[in-house]
C-alpha cells in the first residue's frame, strides 16, 4: 500500500550515495545547520536551472543573435549615411565655395587682361600713329595681328604634333 503524502506537497525520495558525499553533506549540516533534504533539494534546484537555462539559451540564441545583428547592420547603415551627410556639409560644400570663388577670382582676371589689352592696343596705336603717322600705324597693326595669328597656329600645330607622337 503507498504512503500517504505530507500536505506539504512534498515526497520521499530513497537514494544511495557514497560514503564521501555523504560526509560532505554532515559537514554542511554541522557548518550551516541545514538539513539534509534542503541541500539535496538546492543541489536539484541548481541543476534543473541549470538545464533548463541551456534548454532556453540553445533556444533563443539565433534569435538574439538575428536581432544583434539586424540592430548593428540599422546602426551601421545610419552611421554611413551620417558619415555621408556630415563630408558632404564639412569637406564638400567648402571646396565648392572655394572652387566658385577661385573661378571668380579667374574670370575677373581674364576680364582686366582683356580689357586692359584693349586699352594699351589703343594707347600703342594712337601713339605709333602720333608719331609716325596713321598710316604706319595701320600697317604695323595688320602686320602684328597676322603675326600673332601665325604664332598661335603654329603653337597649337606644334602641341597637337607632339600629342599624336
Amino acid at each position: 500500500m503507498p504512503r500517504k503524502r505530507p500536505a506539504n506537497g512534498t515526497v520521499q525520495l530513497n537514494v544511495w550515495v557514497s560514503v564521501e558525499a555523504k560526509q560532505y553533506l554532515d559537514e554542511r549540516f554541522e557548518r550551516e545547520g541545514r538539513h539534509l533534504y534542503e541541500q539535496i533539494e538546492d543541489y536539484i534546484r541548481k541543476d534543473m536551472a541549470a538545464h533548463r537555462g541551456e534548454i532556453v539559451e540553445q533556444q533563443s540564441l539565433p534569435v538574439i543573435s538575428e536581432i544583434v545583428d539586424t540592430t548593428l547592420r540599422k546602426y551601421t547603415a545610419q552611421l554611413r549615411a551620417d558619415l555621408r551627410d556630415d563630408m558632404r556639409l564639412d569637406i564638400l560644400e567648402p571646396m565648392k565655395t572655394v572652387s566658385r570663388n577661385s573661378d571668380d577670382r579667374l574670370a575677373s582676371l581674364i576680364v582686366r587682361t582683356v580689357r586692359d589689352a584693349g586699352i594699351l592696343r589703343r594707347l600703342l596705336y594712337a601713339l605709333v600713329a602720333k608719331t609716325f603717322g596713321p598710316e604706319f600705324a595701320s600697317e604695323a597693326y595688320e602686320s602684328a595681328k597676322a603675326r600673332s595669328g601665325q604664332e598661335l597656329a603654329a603653337r597649337t600645330t606644334a602641341r597637337k604634333e607632339k600629342e599624336a607622337e
